[in-house]
């Protein structure tokens, strides 16, 4: 126990000007010490205060230590325990408790915790021997040559305890370092064989004994991962153990080291039994000047097989890139274009791979500057990933002429899951674009000659009662000639003067008035070309609707009436459905929309058709109910089409907007009409909402926009059908 003896002197905290220099040893200890300090409680203490205050001699003696102190304040043993975890505690300082508090304290201290150091107050050692029984590291007493002794005491355990603390952390770096070398040795997937200059083996590891198994029963001494010199002289032979390819492969590269100074490495394939062929990678390296080898023997069979099946996939993916015929390129995280097939060039205008480096947006702008229109499928995936599958876009070629392309495009994605660009692959649909407006005409004109034999009835009855008039016309045409010719005589007579001749002649024109019923004749004459009017003018109208139906639409949208649209419509096919069905029609004024009217046209014959043969299928005498509607709902209008017929099954609803989907008997259907409505539709900017009840009929809505809308790409999905809305 360091001794001192009791004094009054006060100091401040922190090391005095003119004070005593530290003693040599602290010169040696670098850094900031960290020393818990706990103090004698005062008699009476203010618990806002926190801790009580050191006291003036311990930190005069605190500051003699010359390195900069850190002071941790602590009471409870909790509190000593939490801090004294932390490893860059050096110290733990008790200054002046009573007994049973050091001990206390003291306990809470693990066995490799930091030294502790107690000031004891009494002249008696009982108190020492105490908290040296209790763990302490080492005692000083408060007394004169305290604040000299105190520095010393705690500068030789800080002293102490870092070299134990330098010393633990050496040992657990050996340790560790042994642990990593034996790992890396064992788990290597390599074969590690040491060998000396006879070519005998001193060392393996387990790996290698896998390789090539031993062929010594017993090889104790030998097998493990320790390359220092075996206790047992090695026995076992390479060249027993490998096979005679590798033998000469490690005389190469022994021959290329020499050679060259440095580690050289071959590839080797050794025939197996059963034909198989194994592919080994060689290196060697030499140990020191002891004349032994370190040889690593690695089995690169499944990776050279790997290595041989990426080089032929990508020949493969190579030449099915160059040789599809839909364009593929590939674009940077900038727009710009790193590598584009030959079916990309053709399109794009490139030759030779010139279209590397160029940005996308020269293709895909905006076309005419129109900057309403919708952004280019590629540039949307590279902002924020969003993937299309044949959508359709326009595109400018080199020669300025725009023309219609389907893309599909996806995001590329490193292993991470973070974009690097893009990879969209298209086709030029100029030809298919122009076979489908052939398709949708020719389907239009197919829809006609269904309902050519119900339009023939229609025009077959007006010229019927026309060709029945005209034939009494002729008929009042002979009576009215003999009425003509007595009033001619009647003419004649009255230029001659003679009364008894005129009257006779009066007489006859009557008698020819009675026999021919003048006046009913007259009435009747006036009828029959009323009647044969009408019926003219409704031939003339049938005729109208036929050949605006038929006609094809224009390229580009015009301002269309849709209750004309919707209203001749229902005038053509009401031919082929008037004596089973009713039509009830409620037309609300609505504003001129841009569009195609031809093909609306076609989808609302296409949902009238449906309705009409929806109730024929209820297999009633009474006729049904065809309810046409239409409405301004904000700044859209919808056309609403409802039957009474058999409706749809819960199940259909979800396909029925399904390209070949058909809920008819084969042969009485295609299953393109509603799906062909459906894609009219979407082009428009609009939807098809349909709501349906099994025995109570079905209504189809058609919403269209007031305000014309970037015609969307391709059709990609169906939505449910009940109170769903179809399209976007």
């Amino acid at each position: 126990m360091a001794q001192a003896n009791s004094h009054s002197r006060t100091r401040s905290r922190g090391r005095p000007a003119g004070s005593a220099a530290p003693p040599p040893d602290s010169a040696a200890h670098r850094g900031v010490i960290r020393i818990v300090v706990v103090a004698a409680h005062r008699a009476v203490r203010d618990p806002v205060e926190g801790p009580p205050p050191i006291s003036v001699e311990t930190a005069a003696g605190l500051a003699r230590l010359g390195d900069p102190v850190e002071l941790l304040r602590a009471e409870t043993p909790e509190e000593v325990a939490a801090i004294v975890a932390d490893p860059s505690v050096d110290l733990l300082l008790l200054d002046r408790l009573t007994p049973d508090e050091c001990v206390r304290l003291l306990e809470v201290i693990p066995a490799a915790g930091p030294p502790s150091v107690v000031v004891v107050s009494g002249d008696s050692d009982d108190e020492a021997l105490a908290a040296f029984r209790a763990g302490a590291s080492d005692c000083v007493q408060f007394g004169s040559e305290y604040e000299r002794v105190l520095p010393v005491v705690l500068l030789e355990q800080v002293r102490r305890w870092r070299d134990v603390r330098q010393q633990r952390l050496s040992e657990q770096r050996i340790r560790w370092l042994e642990d990593l070398y034996a790992a890396i040795v064992s788990e290597m997937p390599a074969g590690l064989v040491v060998v000396d200059g006879d070519g005998l083996i001193v060392a393996v590891n387990p790996e290698f004994d896998e390789l090539f198994p031993s062929r010594v029963a017993s090889r104790a001494g030998q097998t493990g991962v320790d390359v220092a010199p075996a206790e047992t002289p090695p026995t076992e032979s390479l060249e027993t153990r490998v096979p005679i390819e590798l033998l000469e492969a490690v005389q190469r590269v022994q021959r290329e080291d020499d050679d060259r100074g440095g580690h050289a490495l071959e590839l080797v394939r050794v025939d197996g039994p059963g034909g198989e062929v194994r592919a080994y990678e060689v290196r060697r390296r030499s140990l020191g000047d002891t004349g032994r080898v370190l040889l690593l023997i690695s089995d690169v069979t499944q990776s050279e097989w790997l290595s041989e099946r990426l080089e032929a996939l990508r020949r493969d993916t190579r030449d099915i890139i160059e040789n599809i015929n839909s364009a593929l390129i590939v674009v940077d995280l900038r727009g710009c274009i790193t590598f584009a097939n030959l079916a990309a060039e053709q399109i794009l205008g490139g030759e030779g791979g010139d279209l590397g480096g160029r940005e996308v947006a020269d293709w895909f702008g905006h076309r005419g500057g129109d900057e309403s229109e919708e952004e280019d499928p590629i540039r949307r995936c590279l902002e924020d990933g969003t993937r299309s599958r044949g959508a359709e876009a326009m595109l400018q070629r080199a020669d300025g002429q725009w023309i219609p392309i389907g893309v599909s495009c996806s995001p590329r994605l490193d292993a991470a899951g973070r974009s690097r660009g893009a990879v969209a692959v298209f086709q030029d649909l100029s030809g298919i674009k122009q076979l489908e407006l052939q398709v949708r005409q020719a389907e239009k004109m197919a829809s006609i000659g269904q309902l050519a034999a119900g339009v023939a009835h229609e025009v077959n009855n007006p010229m019927g009662f026309i060709h029945a008039n005209l034939r009494q016309m002729s008929e009042y045409l002979g009576d009215l000639n003999k009425y003509f010719e007595a009033a001619d005589r009647l003419q004649q007579t009255i230029g001659e003067g003679d009364l008894e001749v005129i009257r006779a002649a009066a007489a006859d024109v009557s008698a020819v008035s009675r026999e021919i019923d003048l006046d009913y004749v007259r009435s009747d004459f006036e009828k029959a070309l009323l009647e044969s009017g009408e019926g003219a003018e409704r031939i003339r109208h049938i005729v109208k609707d036929l050949r605006d139906f038929s006609r094809a639409d224009l390229p580009e949208r015009t301002r269309s009436d849709l209750n004309q649209a919707v209203d001749s419509t229902a005038n053509i096919v009401y031919t082929m459905m008037k004596h089973s069905v009713h039509f009830e029609k409620s037309y609300a004024q609505l504003p001129q929309i841009d569009a195609y009217p031809m093909q609306l046209k076609q989808v609302f014959m296409n949902l009238l058709v449906n309705a009409h043969q929806a109730i024929e299928a209820r297999e009633e005498r009474e006729p049904g109910v065809i309810r046409i509607e239409t409405e301004q709902v904000g700044d859209e209008v919808v056309v609403r089409i409802g039957d009474t017929g058999i409706g749809i099954a819960e199940g259909d609803r979800s396909r029925i907007f399904e390209p070949f989907f058909t809920t008819k008997p084969v042969g009485s259907g295609t299953g393109l009409g509603l799906s062909t409505c459906f894609n009219i539709i979407e082009r428009h900017g609009g939807r098809i909402v349909v709501e349906s009840e099994v025995g109570r009929g079905s209504t189809f809505e058609v919403w269209l926009p007031l305000a014309t809308k970037k015609d969307p790409g391709a059709v990609t999905g169906f939505a449910p059908a009940r109170g769903g809305a179809i399209g976007s």
